[in-house]
């Protein structure tokens, strides 16, 4: 039996493929390909500089979509040819979790606490009022 063969009978000896995994929203794949040293900002060029993120966002592939933003190499805001983000591929879909999920890992950073600035949450006045 050869080796190409085999592949296609046991799909378990077949590498790891990250746009595969996108595509099957295969979270078990995504992690072994991650695992391999692949990445999540790879672009294809013969998918339009698509990202996984931008073909999972396109496939509703939400359980890919979580567990790849929490990795390092996740970057939402990388632009395929079309100059599309990933959550611009949610909203054409209709993928309003994948949007979601996207959306909040863009913007992440302006949720998070920064104390340059006073905290006025308690509605009341400072001591600098003057009333």
């Amino acid at each position: 039996m050869s080796n190409a063969l085999s592949e296609f009978i046991d799909p378990k000896q077949t590498p790891p493929d990250i746009f595969r995994a996108a595509l099957n929203n295969d979270v078990a794949e995504l992690l072994a390909a991650l695992e391999d040293g692949q990445s999540l900002s790879t672009q294809d060029p013969e998918r339009l500089m698509m990202t996984p993120v931008h073909i999972a966002a396109a496939k509703s592939s939400n359980d890919f979509l979580g567990v790849a933003a929490g990795h390092e190499t996740f970057n939402p805001h990388i632009r395929d040819a079309n100059l599309r983000v990933a959550a611009d591929h949610a909203s054409a879909y209709n993928n309003g979790t994948g949007h979601k999920i996207l959306t909040d890992a863009m913007y992440a950073d302006l949720f998070a606490p920064d104390d340059r600035y006073l905290d006025y949450t308690d509605n009341e006045p400072s001591e600098f009022h003057l009333g």
